[in-house]
């Protein structure tokens, strides 16, 4: 009889254990379960996704500069420099972050026209830590720095007289190094644009030629003119009284504006260059105005027979 209670005791011992066992295995799997999914108000499962790491090799690099490297990335030297945009930020400033976004596409719309760069002040621990994973959460592809600099009030200074300090501050310089645009808070993209289209567009126009850059000039001039033709004359006799004479040609008939070029140029000393675009109605006028005004004088000051074209000629 003992030997039966003994073993029915054991027996409850081991369902009681079993029993603790089974509930212990389904509490750690709910608790497990939970770290990996939410449930909604509705019942719905949600999961929760993972932070997603950022792989070594697709973290920016960002170098350490000091007030002398700093002065250095502002120069713009040789036959090739580039209008240069700086924006001086931090991961700290909130209006720096917001505004980030609308850099990266900045520097994607102008890239290989200009260079950009960007310059934290940011903790120097930073520079391996909160300052790359911003950058590389951004997609930022320009070249980045942190200023570690023993006085922030010399180098602002260096920067520029306008720079009170604040974040962000975003500078514009031109090929040749001086400042065209800066502006302490967010940027306004229209306007930023509009002064790197300015630059850009300045550079080309001092690689052209004189009779290219005089085309461009008379486009401009009568764009929103009512009278083309009388334009045409104002400038012709302005010309006159700086002592140029100059013929425009419309590029018609090629062999008799060669001809008459080269007769103007050997006996009378007179230009001639080729509007070799579209002509407009306008552009036409102009064209009359000029050259009448123009043949008048040459007329005047060399006989009827300066501009007829002949063989002996």
């Amino acid at each position: 009889m003992k030997k039966f209670l003994t073993n029915q005791l054991r027996a409850k011992k081991i369902f009681v254990l079993l029993g603790i066992i089974f509930v212990f295995t389904q509490l750690n799997a709910a608790e497990t379960s939970a770290q990996r999914r939410r449930v909604k108000p509705n019942g719905e499962k949600v999961l929760i996704k993972k932070p997603v790491k950022i792989a070594a090799a697709n973290v920016p690099k960002v170098t350490q500069i000091d007030d002398f490297a700093l002065k250095n990335l502002f120069k713009r030297e040789g036959e090739t420099a580039k209008p240069l945009l700086i924006n001086f930020w931090a991961t700290w400033c909130d209006p720096c972050r917001e505004e980030f976004p609308d850099l990266v596409k900045l520097d994607e719309q102008y890239k290989g026209k200009i260079d950009f760069i960007t310059v934290s002040l940011d903790d120097l621990a930073e520079i391996r830590r909160d300052v790359p994973k911003f950058l590389a959460e951004m997609k930022a592809e320009m070249p980045a720095y942190l200023l570690k600099t023993a006085s922030e009030e010399s180098a602002i200074a260096a920067v520029s007289k306008e720079w009170q300090g604040g974040l962000p501050f975003t500078i514009l310089f031109n090929e040749k190094g001086a400042t065209v645009y800066s502006r302490q808070g967010k940027v306004k993209l229209d306007i930023l644009r509009s002064e790197i289209d300015k630059i850009l567009v300045e550079q080309i126009a001092q690689t052209l030629d004189e009779g290219t850059k005089l085309k461009i000039k008379i486009l401009d001039d009568i764009a929103n003119l009512i009278d083309p033709f009388q334009k045409g004359e104002s400038d012709a006799k302005e010309d006159i009284l700086l002592g140029k004479l100059q013929i425009i040609n419309k590029g018609e008939d090629s062999l008799a504006n060669a001809q008459l070029a080269r007769i103007l140029a050997d006996k009378y000393g007179i230009k001639t260059f080729e509007f070799n675009c579209k002509m407009t109605t306008k552009l036409i006028e102009y064209i009359k105005g000029y050259n009448i005004t123009t043949e008048t004088e040459i007329k005047r000051k060399f006989g009827d027979k300066a501009l007829e074209i002949s063989v002996e000629n």
